[in-house]
Formats: C-alpha cells, structure tokens, sequence
C-alpha cells in the first residue's frame, strides 16, 4: 500500500501532465483559425438613380450629369450605356471603360423633345460586376409664336398742323421661338413709326422699344393702324393710332390715356401661359393670346366704361383651365 504521502505526490504528478496536455491543445486549437483574406472586387455608385428633365420645347433641348463611381477596390468595367427612346441622348468617355477605385466617370444625358406630350425612358448600364438602369422622364411642349405690344392703342390727341408728336412702344417676344420682324406697314394719314427696321429678330423674352409718331397734315381727326408683320406669327401684331390736327396750340388738351395692369399667381399644374378676358358687357371674350407672364396690361379701356377681368391657364396639349375669378375696373370719366 502506498502511503498517503506517496498519494499525495502521485495525484500531483497527473494533475501536472493534465495541466500540460490541455495547455498543447489549446496551441493547436489556436493556430487552426488563422483568418483568410477575401480577394478585391469592382464596387458601383450612381449619383441618381432617376432624372426628370420638366418641360422642354419641342426641337430644343436640356441636360443632366450623370456621374459613375467606383466604390470598390479593383478596376470596374462600364461594358455600354443604352437608351430606350430617341428623344433622350447621352455624350461622354467611349465604352468599354476602365474605371480605376475611388475614380468616376461622368456622362451628359440631353432630353430633346420631338412630339408634344410625356416622354419617359430608361439608360441602361452593364458593368463587369452588375447592370442597372437609370429613369428617365420630361414633357415636350409645342413651340409658341407670340408677341406682346405695349401699349397697343396710342391717341395723340390734338397736334398743331406739321408738328410732330412721338410715343415710344415697347414690342417683347413673349413665346418660345426667335420672331423675325418681316415688316411694318401703316395705315391712317399722319402717322409713321421709326427704329425698328425689317430683318431684325427678337429671341425669347427679349424687348425692343420703337417710336410711333403723328404728324398731321389736315385739320380734324385721324385714326390709323400700324401692323409688325412676322412668318412666325398667325397674325399680325398691331397698334391703333389716333389723334387730330388743329391750327391753333391754344386748342383743348389731349384726353387722359387710361389702362388696366392685371396680375395673378402661378398656376400650381404645368402649365405654357395664361390667357387674359375680358368682358365689357356682352360675355368675356379673350383679350390675349397665350402668354408666359403672370401680368397683364390692358391700354385699349375707354374713358366711363367699366370692364370684367378674367384669366384661365393653357397647358401644352392647348387645354384650358376654368376661368379665375372676375374683377372689376371702373374707368373715371375725364
């Protein structure tokens, strides 16, 4: 038999060589876990997923950016962009191309409407680790010839024989096509315009500011017309004249000139313009054409008369909201 010493020191002498067994397998257990390195890859990156170009006149056109970045750590391949409509077009770098980690590449999407009316799309993009596409959409309006006279009636007055008097006249392309000016004729004894000669052209929103003048020749009253011819235009732009001839300066004074200056807010739809009309006792009938501003100056109200305003909103189909509500000018009586 053993004595409980001896025991004691056997018991140690295992408990030693446990120790030193589970101390190995847990070496080994470490070194079995040694973590593997996942290899590189491409990543991609839009700047928007959608692009919505509003609304473009027909034979015109609008552009976006479209930017393509790598996000990842190896090159990434764009293999082609594709559109799924004409009315939409893209411009940049050729195709295929390489782009480099943390490079991006850029591209101009154009919109150029042929047809009136909604116009949607899709670019589709290949790349060497994925295809997506971006939307695209925007609205093709009809081209608008139009001018706007102000003002657009003139009275002189009384003038003494063979003097002259001038009224500057404002004429502002109001549509969306350049207006060339093919001529101007006037009709009515005394009057003549000068400053704004045939061939001169007028872009978009742009203003031009001539001189109507009177000079008569007889004594008593005259009344004329002066028309702005255009191609572009269905009819002409004009302005009606009028006034007298005295002999003496000592004669009464030219009546006052009244006008009407309306204003509204914008239509919260898509809209092209505004139609003014205006109704001075038999309906509204359309004072207008289509026009862009949301202001509108009527210088054809007569002295004692009393008028109704009202406008509507035009969209690019040529749809015509309801009438806004009225409003009332009371012109004084000299």
């Amino acid at each position: 038999m053993f004595s409980r010493r001896s025991n004691f020191r056997f018991l140690g002498s295992l408990a030693a060589a446990s120790l030193v067994l589970i101390q190995a397998l847990i070496l080994v257990g470490c070194a079995s876990v040694t973590p593997h390195s996942s290899p590189s890859t491409p990543g991609l990156s839009l700047s928007a997923t959608s692009f919505n170009f509003s609304t473009v006149v027909i034979g015109q056109s609008t552009t976006q950016t479209l930017q393509i970045t790598n996000t990842g750590a190896a090159p990434l391949t764009i293999n082609s962009l594709t559109l799924s409509s004409t009315q939409f077009s893209f411009t940049g770098p050729s195709l295929p191309r390489t782009v480099l980690p943390a490079q991006n590449v850029a591209y101009t999407i154009s919109f150029v409407p042929t047809t009136a009316g909604s116009a949607t799309a899709a670019i589709q993009i290949a790349t060497s680790i994925s295809s997506t596409s971006v939307s695209l959409a925007g609205v093709g309006e009809k081209a608008i010839a139009a001018v706007q006279v102000t003002p657009s009636s003139i009275s002189f007055g009384n003038l003494v024989l063979q003097s002259t008097a001038t009224q500057n006249v404002t004429l502002k392309n109001t549509g969306d096509i350049n207006i060339t000016i093919n001529g101007v004729t006037v009709a009515g004894a005394g009057f003549g315009y000068s400053s704004l000669s045939p061939g001169f052209s007028l872009s978009p929103n742009q203003s031009v500011t001539f001189q109507v003048w009177f000079r008569p020749q007889a004594s008593g009253s005259a009344s004329g017309n002066i028309s702005i011819l255009s191609s572009n235009l269905a009819s002409p732009a004009s302005i009606s004249v009028s006034g007298a001839g005295v002999t003496s300066s000592s004669s009464s004074p030219a009546p006052t000139q009244h006008s009407v200056t309306l204003t509204w807010d914008a239509s919260t739809n898509s809209v092209v313009g505004y139609r003014v009309y205006r109704d001075n006792g038999s309906g509204l009938s359309p004072l207008s054409q289509v026009i862009p501003n949301l202001t509108y100056t009527d210088s054809t109200v007569v002295s004692g008369s009393t008028y109704q305003y009202a406008v509507t909103a035009v969209d690019s189909a040529g749809d015509e909201s309801a009438y806004s509500n009225q409003v009332t000018a009371v012109i004084p009586t000299p």
